[in-house]
């Protein structure tokens, strides 16, 4: 997708990953903007707009124009109220939407990725439930992405390809890429044994 603005923006990138910050530094650069990379361990660069982690954003103390950056559903509780959010954009979404999320930030208005809006706006479900969330924190054996620890948690809360699917807004068919890769990470057989493993991992609470 092409395109370019007439807006000088100047914008800083606050994300982890550096082949991310890449992608990000190349097509804003391709849009007519500036990007501006935070160094590592550094402040939070000047900028218009800023495109931060969404779990990172009580790190900010200035009230800048913010995109967050999910690569889960979006958990609203990591929104606080401090920061001036005026656009969420899944991480995995095509170019576009960050060209047009920055647009519209720059502009004035908001912007919710396409791809999140059923998230946000589908009532509370057990995938929303500490169980849930404490089983998506724990910290596997195995090196598991943020999306294959969602994954887990599903598996574990009960939920079969179809339904994992329809909750996350992506294809049965990722979903089961998702679980067989799990599968292999872990060493696990089958669904069973994977609830089983996961569920032996959560801390206990008193």
């Amino acid at each position: 997708m092409t395109f370019h603005s007439e807006l000088s923006i100047v914008i800083g990138v606050a994300t982890r990953r550096t082949p991310f910050q890449r992608r990000l530094r190349r097509l804003f650069g391709e849009a007519g903007w500036r990007p501006v990379l935070q160094e590592d361990g550094g402040a939070v660069p000047e900028c218009d707009v800023l495109v931060i982690d969404i779990d990172r954003l009580r790190d900010i103390r200035d009230r800048v124009p913010t995109l967050a950056v999910t690569s889960e559903t979006v958990a609203l509780d990591l929104v606080p109220g401090t920061v001036d959010v005026r656009a969420i954009v899944d991480r995995d979404d095509l170019d576009g939407s960050f060209l047009n999320a920055v647009h519209e930030i720059a502009s004035g208005h908001g912007w919710i990725s396409p791809t999140l809006v059923r998230s946000l706006l589908r009532p509370p479900s057990p995938a929303d439930s500490p169980a849930h969330r404490a089983v998506a924190a724990t910290p596997y054996p195995a090196r598991l992405t943020a999306r294959e620890r969602e994954v887990v948690a599903l598996v574990t809360s009960g939920l079969n390809n179809g339904e994992i699917a329809a909750t996350l807004h992506v294809a049965e068919s990722t979903v089961k890429f998702h679980v067989s890769n799990i599968l292999h990470k872990t060493g696990c057989r089958d669904r069973s044994q994977l609830t089983a493993h996961a569920r032996a991992l959560v801390p206990r609470t008193a």
